[in-house]
């Protein structure tokens, strides 16, 4: 790219018409708004990717590249991840990070060079419990990656083994999206007993129709609990409501939370996202709940 042309998009940038979320890289600015953040990820990692064919991208980044589901707040500084073995120079920028990898299988995803997935697994375990779990739980329903080959990738490595061990006890495919994965971690971590997922109930009124609870507990005392995890996306995503009104989805909720009374829950508690975003009050909903803490000790 020539001077000039540098200059006619330095122009552009300046007016607000381009963004420039790395140098040398340029999107419209309507079009880069428009997407969420792991897609503006994607996006530049691409971008980058024909700039830098020898990059071999790595960490969140790879894991963006491979699509496993991971908080959005993860890409806040905007950064990028590669891999470096020393040998591949690597001019330095403040949305550039660099980790030391050798001898890490290469993949190859949507045109991108990356670590493989099981490496990539290995590197995003330095993210904290809540972090962590939601991308290891993707990764496994992709079904790209197994336990066992997370553990190979780790021969060798100085890296925390606690922290990936840890990562896959609890790892369940299970888990249908990121918020779900957010919502165990958090109820892991403050001890309370680990529910069963995605147990299904048959309509007593009719076998044909089937619900599906997010997290279930039976207890010793005859009690059923149940935690449903609610995404916004459920009342506002047209995809997803099939372009019912909000009054009907609740109408819909009520009905299928007297069905699950009818089979012998007991207790149903509702969660959203923005309240995971305070884990007090997800705890406070469980003790509330009656939902056992044989672990809250440790």
């Amino acid at each position: 790219m020539g001077e000039a042309q540098n200059r006619a998009l330095r122009r552009r940038r300046d007016s607000g018409e381009l963004i420039s979320p790395y140098p040398g890289v340029y999107a419209r600015s309507e079009y880069w708004h428009a997407l969420n953040p792991p897609e503006q990820s994607r996006h530049l990692i691409k971008a980058l990717a024909m700039m830098h064919p020898q990059w071999v991208f790595a960490e969140l980044s790879a894991a963006t590249v491979l699509r496993f589901e991971h908080s959005w707040g993860l890409h806040a500084d905007g950064c990028v991840h590669i891999a470096t073995n020393g040998s591949v120079r690597v001019h330095g920028h403040d949305k550039l990070r660099r980790l030391s990898v050798h001898n890490a299988a290469i993949w190859r995803c949507d045109g991108v060079r990356i670590t493989s997935p099981a490496r990539t697994l290995v590197d995003c375990a330095r993210y904290p419990f809540e972090r962590g779990l939601p991308i290891f739980d993707s990764a496994l329903r992709s079904k790209m990656v197994s336990r066992d080959e997370v553990r190979v990738a780790c021969h060798g490595l100085r890296v925390n083994l606690d922290s990936v061990e840890r990562l896959l006890r609890y790892a369940n495919p299970l888990s249908e999206n990121g918020g779900e994965s957010l919502c165990r971690a958090i109820i892991i971590d403050a001890g309370f007993a680990l529910p069963i997922l995605q147990e299904e109930f048959i309509e007593p009124n009719d076998a044909r129709v089937r619900y599906r609870v997010d997290f279930l507990w039976r207890l010793f005392d005859g009690r059923v609990i149940v935690l449903e995890f609610d995404g916004s996306a459920k009342y506002t995503d047209l995809q997803m409501t099939g372009r019912r009104s909000t009054e009907r989805i609740v109408f819909e909720e009520r009905n299928r939370e007297n069905a699950l009374r009818r089979v012998g829950v007991t207790t149903i508690v509702r969660v959203n996202y923005s309240e995971l975003m305070d884990k007090a009050v997800l705890i406070r909903k469980l003790e509330l709940a009656g939902v056992p803490r044989p672990f809250a000790s440790r």
